[in-house]
């Protein structure tokens, strides 16, 4: 995916995957944080800084917001891209640390995805995605790749994994696509439907 913009959040972060970043950057409240520490200074930073530990460096847009508010950081960070013409987000440090949060950001993914805007999701050791009707190709990689149906059922075909499937249904009340392994250089899988994808890289 050809990212536009890359927003940085603030879940448990030990360092930020410089390669990436690429294309505008948003800070969103402790994510400025990881950024700086980083050597990187955003294009712009939102939030309400109830979390950030750091002063907004000069001359960088700045975006506030009060602490008491229905949109997350993280959300509000992705309306702000939305808003400058951007329709493919990455978000890093978006996963791990405060489940709640974890929850929030993937019902976000889907919420992009539609509204049309492509996006993709890292934490320190993982990756999610939605796909939406849509097949697309996964490159071999050391850890698991796991299929979840995100609205009632969703037919899955997934080539070149392990455990492999063909128009099987899956359901959203039951985890069937869990941990399979990438067994080709490439893996495809076709959703008619709605999933989430995640890849869990090992070490």
């Amino acid at each position: 995916m050809n990212i536009e913009c890359t927003i940085i959040c603030g879940a448990p972060c030990s360092s930020l995957e410089k390669e990436l970043i690429s294309g505008f950057v948003i800070a969103a409240d402790k994510g400025l944080e990881y950024a700086l520490k980083a050597g990187i200074v955003p294009d712009l930073c939102v939030g309400d800084f109830d979390s950030a530990k750091c002063d907004i460096p000069e001359n960088v847009e700045c975006i506030r917001a009060v602490p008491e508010k229905d949109d997350t950081d993280t959300i509000l960070a992705a309306n702000a891209a939305i808003e400058r013409g951007f329709k493919r987000l990455r978000f890093l440090c978006a996963l791990g640390g405060r489940l709640g949060h974890t929850l929030a950001n993937i019902q976000m993914l889907y919420g992009l995805k539609k509204r049309g805007i492509d996006a993709e999701m890292y934490g320190e050791h993982e990756r999610v995605e939605i796909l939406l009707n849509e097949i697309k190709c996964f490159k071999c990689f050391k850890g698991y790749l796991s299929v979840f149906a995100y609205e009632n059922t969703a037919q899955i075909t997934e080539r070149g994994v392990k455990y492999q499937t063909q128009n099987r249904i899956f359901k959203s009340d039951y985890p069937l696509g869990v941990s399979n392994e990438i067994t080709e250089e490439f893996a495809e899988i076709a959703v008619k439907g709605c999933a989430i994808i995640v890849e869990e890289y090992g070490e």
